[in-house]
């Protein structure tokens, strides 16, 4: 009777908690067949991800405490460090869908501060345009585990065209035009 009473409280909406996940990506960068390299170029040598996120009960949204940091270190030593959260005023945004085998992906993308990104490339925020940190995280079994998709875009913008990052940018608002792609540590072994 307690079982029963208790499945029946929590599948009321208002009762109902999310579910949470917490996963960390550590590696290195993906040549995308530029001549230089964005990572090259502005001196990036590795990139660590924290990802915790919980999903509404029906598994269709991010729950509001859900957060994404990202640290980027570079080579002369310096670190650049970024997050952004589910809530607030800058929100990141969801696409979570069922896979065919059970898993759920989860693809947030992040938009990224110029003024934050500006300096994590030494330019100017005027000149960096709208980037947006991609992650995509894989659920199964009560697990989540790096997706595909994981790196920076630069999607088009006006102001970026005539700068450094000029042949980085994707080439159109999606997030598949990734500049920057995560290539996790477990899988350069």
């Amino acid at each position: 009777m307690k079982r029963l009473l208790l499945a029946a409280l929590l599948s009321l909406p208002g009762l109902a908690r999310a579910h949470e996940y917490q996963l960390r990506d550590a590696g290195e960068f993906f040549p995308q067949g530029q001549r230089v390299e964005f990572y090259d170029r502005f001196g990036w040598r590795s990139y660590e991800v924290d990802f915790d996120f919980g999903l509404d009960e029906g598994g269709r949204a991010l729950a509001k405490g859900s957060r994404l940091f990202v640290r980027i270190v570079k080579r002369d030593g310096s670190r650049w460090d970024y997050s952004c959260k589910a809530a607030g005023s800058r929100p990141m945004g969801a696409n979570i869908n069922a896979l065919y085998d059970g898993r759920v992906s989860v693809v947030v993308e992040c938009p990224i501060d110029a003024k934050s990104f500006a300096k994590a490339v030494d330019l100017r925020p005027e000149d960096v345009g709208a980037p947006a940190l991609v992650f995509q995280a894989i659920v199964q079994g009560g697990q989540a585990s790096p997706g595909a998709q994981r790196g920076i875009v630069l999607p088009p913008a006006a102001q970026s065209w005539a700068t450094e990052l000029s042949p980085y940018l994707a080439a159109s608002e999606d997030a598949g035009g990734l500049a920057v792609v995560f290539q996790s540590v477990t899988s350069l072994q």
